[in-house]
């Protein structure tokens, strides 16, 4: 990675960082220290519908199946106090017929809590027509 400057690579690492916890707290942690890696406002978009706020998101994803959640490849486009962010992942669900694969899109932004999701779009791979 060339070309950065060291506050650019310390923005990086942030939001590598709270992309990581998205996982990790989701499994590890409480549901309401999860709902902590959005800002107050986000917007969660998955299977076609707008999620906005954290009650929003939280109403509809602490329904959702448990499994653990493995983040891939990750591309940061850093846009000064925002960036957009797109991230491969594999979910293993405890019940397999959950499992899937595909790609989170999020805008991150920098608050006076550091790094924060406010938009995130779930991209499911969808297996090939036979």
């Amino acid at each position: 990675m060339t070309g950065y400057t060291a506050a650019q690579l310390a923005d990086i690492e942030g939001i590598r960082a709270i992309l990581d916890e998205y996982c990790l707290r989701l499994e590890v942690n409480t549901f309401d220290e999860w709902l902590d890696v959005f800002t107050p406002d986000a917007v969660y978009t998955v299977y076609g519908r707008d999620l906005e706020g954290r009650q929003a998101i939280s109403d509809m994803l602490s329904q959702a199946p448990h499994g653990m959640h493995m983040p891939g490849a990750t591309r940061i486009e850093l846009n000064g106090d925002s960036a957009e962010t797109i991230q491969s992942y594999s979910f293993i669900g405890n019940d397999p017929k959950f499992s899937n694969t595909g790609w989170y899109h999020r805008t991150v932004v920098r608050t006076a809590d550091g790094w924060r999701i406010s938009r995130c779009k779930v991209q499911f791979n969808k297996p090939e027509k036979k």
